[in-house]
C-alpha cells in the first residue's frame, strides 16, 4: 500500500502540488526563524566564552534597569576589594550604553541596530576589555578612542576631530588611539568610544561611579573562596561572579532574548499552517470522492479497510515530506540570506558556522509531517469505510458523516465563547483583554463549525446582486451544492481576514486615541523635544533651548524604571509649572501642589492596579534602592503622564538621572511657532543631531509611527497566510473542474461558450471569497472593538473602525479571487468535449 500511495502522488503530482506549497510555506518560517535565531545566538554567545577577569564585581541593582542609567559604585569598593587575600588587583571599569558617534559629515552613524558603547581606559591590560592597536591612550577630556572597525568605517583615523554625544553632554575630542571592539560580554563587536578613567565619569555618566570592578587573582589562589571572601568583605550591594558565571548568565540572556523573537516567527508558522490545514482537509476530501469507485474497487480485489486508509495517509505523509524538505531548504535559504547581508554591511558582529541542528530538522519534519496527515486522516478514514460493492455501481460515493455532532460542537463553542465575552466585559484591563483574545480565538473555530449549515444561505444572499444569469446562477449553485466544502475553502480566509480586520481596527483606534490624548494633554507648550537616538539628553539641551528669542520657559520630564512590588511602573520627574500648562491634567482627587510637599500623584489605572488611595504610603524600588512614597493625588487617564509622579527634587532623591527626556516649550504670544522651532534647531542641531524638535501635530505624527510600523511587519506576515488561503480556493476550483469534467462536457456540448465557463467559474470563487472575507471581518472588527472596550483606562480611550480600509481590503480579496479563477477557467475551458462527456 505504500508503493500505491507514493505512485497516486507520482501519477497526480499536479493535484498535491498546491498542498506542498501549503506545507512549504508554513515550515519554510518555522526553519528560516530556528536557523536564524540559532546562527546569530551561537555567534553572540562567543563574546561570553572568554571573560577578561578573574571575578567580576557589579553593583546589585533591586530591579532590571533597562535603558535607565546603570547602577553605579564608588571607587572606595575596588580599594576593599584589593584588601581581600588572594586578589591580585581590583580595577574599576566603566561601560555605557547609547553612546552618538558622528561621522565628518556630522550626522549619527549607522550602526544597522548595533548598540554604541562608551568605556573608560583599561588601566590593567590583564583584565583590560578590549586591546590599543595603534596611537597613544587618551588623557583629559578633549581626547578619545575609538574601535578600528568603526573608525575605517566612516573614516577617522588618528588626529582627526570626532564628535560625540552621550546623555551627559555633547563634545568634540581628537582621537589618538585605536582599539580592538569589546573582547566579551553585551558591547564586543559593537562601535566603541572610550576616555580616560576621569573624563570617562564625567563625560558618560555626568558623576563619579564606575559599573564594574574587574577583579584579577594571584597565582594558586581559590576562585571560589576569593568570591566568598569579598561578597563578605563588600556586602549584599555588589553582585560578585566568577568568569563562568558571567559566561552562563550572559549566555542565558541571549537564549531567553532569541527566544522572544523565535517564538514570534513560530506563531506565525503555525498560522500558516494552520490555514494551510483548511487546504490540506479540502484537498485530500475531494481526491477521495473523485477515486471512490477506484479506492472500492481495491477493498473488491481484497485490501482491508486500514490498507486503503493508510494508502490514502501515505500520499498525504509524502506530500508532508515533500512540502516540509523544501521548506527547511528555503528556510535555510534565507538565514543564508540575512547572514550574508550582515557580512556585507560590514557589521562588526562575531562570525559563526551556519547552524542547523538536529532539533530544527527533527522540528520542521515533524510539523509538516504531522499537519499533513492530520488534515487527511477524515478523508482517509471515509475512504476506508467504502463498502467493496461500491466498485460495482456508477454513482458510488464517499459516505458523508451527519453535520448533527459538528453542530453541536460549534453551538457550545459559540455559547463558551459568548460567557468568556461576558466575563471579560467585568474584568476590563489586561486581565479582560486577554479573555476576550481567547473567546475571539473560540468563536472562530465555532463559526468554521457551524460555517457549512449557513454558507449556503449566506453565498445565496451574496450572490443576488450579480444576477440570475445562467453562468451566475450555475457558479453560485456549484458554491451551495458542497457546503462542506465550501466552508473548509472559506474558513481558511476568513480566519487570515478576521486576524487583517482586527489588526486594521487597532491599529486605528490606537492611532485616534493617541491623537486624542495628546491633543487633550498637550496644553500651552507649543514645541515638544525629545530624542531619537538616545532616550535621554543633557540637561545642557534645556538651557541652550531657553535662551532661544520667542521662548518663554523650558518645562522637564525626566524618566526612569522602577518597581512597586512585583509590577513594573514607570516613574517620571517634573519640573514645577509643568501640570497644568504645557501639560493639562484632571485630577480625580488631590493636585498638583502635593509634588511640592514631596508627595506622589499616581495615575487612575496604576492606583487601581496596586490599589492606592490618597495618603497610603507604598514602596517604590528603582536602581539605588528601596524609597517610601506617600500618595497624593490620583490623575485621571494621560498619555503624557502614566507614570508615578514627582518633583524634580524628590525624583533626584530617590537617585535619579541628572539628563532629561523630554523638554516641552512654551513660545511667547506674538511668536510664530514655526520660527521658534527654527531657532531651537539652529541652536542645537550641530550638537545634538538627533533630537527632534516638533510642534503639536508632528508629534501626534511621530507618537503614531511605532503602530505604523507593527502594522506592516505583522501585516506582511498575515499577507503569507492570506496566500495559502487563495491558494485553497485555487485548489478547490481545479478540483472541482476535475470531479465536474463530465458535467463541463455537458455544458459545453447544449452551447456553453469559454467565456461564459470562465464566468461560471470566477462567480464560484468570488463567492467562496465573499463568504470567507465577510466573516472575517464581522468577526475580526468585533474582537477588536471588544479588546478596545476592555483597554478604555489602558491607553485605547477611542474605538474608530476604518471602513474604507475595509470595504478596501475586502475588494481586494475579491480581486484576488478573480485572479484564483484564471487558472482552474482555463482548465476547464481546454477540455475535449467528447471526452469529457465520456468521462466518468
Amino acid at each position: 500500500m505504500f508503493k500505491l500511495g507514493l505512485r497516486s502522488v507520482l501519477a497526480h503530482r499536479l493535484r498535491f502540488v498546491l498542498c506542498t506549497i501549503a506545507v512549504t510555506l508554513g515550515v519554510a518560517f518555522a526553519a528560516g526563524a530556528m536557523v536564524f535565531t540559532d546562527t546569530l545566538s551561537t555567534a553572540l554567545k562567543k563574546n561570553f566564552e572568554v571573560s577578561t577577569a578573574d571575578i567580576t564585581v557589579t553593583p546589585s541593582s533591586p530591579i532590571a534597569t533597562g535603558t535607565d542609567r546603570p547602577p553605579t559604585f564608588e571607587s572606595s569598593v575596588a580599594d576593599q576589594i584589593r584588601t581581600v587575600p588572594g586578589v591580585a588587583d581590583a580595577v574599576p571599569q566603566l561601560l555605557v550604553s547609547d553612546v552618538q558617534i558622528l561621522g565628518p559629515d556630522g550626522k549619527l552613524i549607522e550602526n544597522y541596530g548595533l548598540t554604541s558603547f562608551g568605556a573608560s581606559w583599561p588601566r590593567d591590560a590583564r583584565t583590560a576589555p578590549f586591546r590599543q592597536i595603534s596611537g597613544t591612550p587618551p588623557a583629559g577630556a578633549g581626547q578619545l578612542a575609538l574601535d578600528e572597525s568603526t573608525a575605517s568605517r566612516v573614516g577617522y583615523h588618528v588626529g582627526d576631530q570626532v564628535r560625540i554625544v552621550t546623555p551627559a553632554r555633547s563634545l568634540t575630542a581628537t582621537l589618538t588611539a585605536l582599539t580592538t571592539p569589546a573582547a566579551a560580554g553585551v558591547a564586543a563587536g559593537a562601535p566603541l568610544v572610550s576616555f580616560d578613567g576621569a573624563s570617562a565619569q564625567l563625560l558618560l555618566l555626568g558623576q563619579p561611579g564606575w559599573t564594574s570592578i574587574a577583579v584579577s587573582l594571584k597565582p594558586g589562589a581559590d576562585q571560589n573562596a576569593v568570591q566568598q571572601a569579598i561578597s563578605k568583605t563588600v556586602g549584599s550591594s555588589v553582585d560578585v561572579r566568577t568568569a563562568q558565571q558571567v559566561t552562563a548568565e550572559g549566555q542565558h540572556d541571549l537564549d531567553n532574548t532569541f527566544g522572544g523573537f523565535s517564538t514570534i516567527l513560530a506563531l506565525f508558522a503555525g498560522l500558516a499552517l494552520f490555514v494551510g490545514t483548511f487546504l490540506i482537509v479540502n484537498t485530500f476530501a475531494m481526491v477521495v470522492a473523485q477515486r471512490s469507485r477506484e479506492l472500492a474497487m481495491l477493498r473488491a480485489i481484497g485490501a482491508s479497510r486500514g490498507q486503503v486508509t493508510w494508502s490514502i495517509l501515505t500520499e498525504s505523509a509524502v506530500i508532508g515530506f515533500l512540502g516540509s524538505t523544501i521548506g527547511l531548504l528555503i528556510g535555510i535559504g534565507v538565514a543564508v540570506a540575512i547572514r550574508y547581508a550582515y557580512q556585507l554591511l560590514e557589521l562588526p558582529i562575531p562570525s559563526a558556522s551556519l547552524q542547523v541542528s538536529a532539533t530544527t530538522i527533527i522540528t520542521c519534519y515533524v510539523l509538516g509531517i504531522g499537519v499533513t496527515v492530520a488534515a487527511a486522516a477524515p478523508a482517509a478514514r471515509r475512504a476506508g469505510n467504502l463498502p467493496p460493492v461500491a466498485a460495482m455501481r456508477d454513482d458510488v460515493g464517499v459516505p458523508e458523516r451527519s453535520l448533527l455532532t459538528r453542530i453541536s460542537i460549534g453551538a457550545f463553542m459559540l455559547l463558551m465563547a459568548a460567557l468568556l465575552y461576558g466575563i471579560a466585559m467585568n474584568l476590563g484591563g489586561l486581565p479582560g483583554t486577554v479573555l476576550v483574545v481567547l473567546a475571539g480565538g473560540i468563536a472562530v473555530l465555532a463559526v468554521v463549525m457551524l460555517s457549512p449549515l449557513i454558507s449556503r444561505y449566506i453565498v445565496r444572499a451574496l450572490m443576488y446582486p450579480f444576477g440570475r444569469a445562467a453562468a451566475v446562477t450555475l457558479g453560485r449553485r456549484n458554491a451551495e451544492r458542497n457546503p462542506r466544502r465550501t466552508s473548509a475553502t472559506a474558513s481558511a480566509l476568513m480566519i487570515s481576514v478576521s486576524l487583517i480586520a482586527g489588526l486594521l481596527v487597532i491599529a486605528a483606534s490606537a492611532k485616534a486615541s493617541i491623537d486624542q490624548s495628546i491633543t487633550d494633554a498637550l496644553g500651552t507648550s507649543g514645541i515638544v523635544v525629545t530624542s531619537d537616538g538616545t532616550p535621554a539628553f543633557s540637561t545642557q539641551v534645556g538651557d541652550r533651548a531657553a535662551k532661544v528669542p520667542g521662548v518663554v520657559a523650558v518645562h522637564r520630564v525626566r524618566q526612569q524604571s522602577a518597581q512597586v512590588g512585583i509590577s513594573n511602573v514607570e516613574v517620571s520627574g517634573v519640573s514645577d509649572g509643568t501640570l497644568g500648562g504645557p501639560i493639562s491634567t484632571t485630577f480625580d482627587s488631590g493636585s498638583a501642589a502635593v509634588l511640592g510637599a514631596g508627595q506622589v500623584i499616581v495615575p487612575r489605572n496604576l492606583a487601581k492596579t496596586l490599589q492606592l488611595t490618597v495618603g497610603k504610603s507604598f514602596d517604590l524600588k528603582t536602581s539605588t534602592g528601596t524609597h517610601r512614597l506617600t500618595v497624593g493625588g490620583i490623575l485621571a487617564p494621560n498619555r503624557l503622564l502614566n507614570a508615578v509622579l514627582l518633583s524634580l527634587p524628590a525624583y533626584q532623591k530617590i537617585g535619579g538621572a541628572g539628563t532629561d527626556n523630554l523638554l516641552y516649550v512654551d513660545v511667547a504670544q506674538g511668536n510664530e511657532v514655526a520660527q521658534v522651532r527654527a531657532g531651537i534647531l539652529g541652536e542645537l542641531s550641530k550638537d545634538y543631531p538627533t533630537l527632534q524638535v516638533r510642534d503639536q501635530q508632528a508629534y501626534a505624527a511621530a507618537a503614531r509611527q511605532p503602530v505604523n510600523g507593527v502594522l506592516a511587519g505583522v501585516g506582511f506576515l498575515l499577507a503569507m497566510a492570506i496566500l495559502i488561503s487563495l491558494l485553497g480556493i485555487v485548489n478547490t476550483l481545479a478540483l472541482g473542474v476535475v470531479e465536474r469534467t463530465r458535467e463541463i462536457g455537458l455544458l459545453r456540448a447544449i452551447g456553453t461558450d469559454r467565456r461564459q465557463l470562465g464566468r461560471m467559474l470566477r462567480v464560484e470563487s468570488i463567492a467562496i471569497t465573499l463568504l470567507g472575507s465577510l466573516l472575517g471581518v464581522v468577526i475580526g472588527v468585533g474582537v477588536a472593538a471588544s479588546i478596545q472596550s476592555t483597554l478604555v483606562d489602558n491607553g485605547l480611550a477611542v474605538r474608530d473602525i476604518p471602513v474604507l480600509q475595509l470595504v478596501i481590503a475586502v475588494l481586494v480579496a475579491v480581486g484576488f479571487g478573480v485572479l484564483a479563477a484564471v487558472w482552474p477557467a482555463r482548465r476547464a475551458a481546454r477540455l475535449d468535449v467528447l471526452r469529457a462527456i465520456a468521462s466518468e
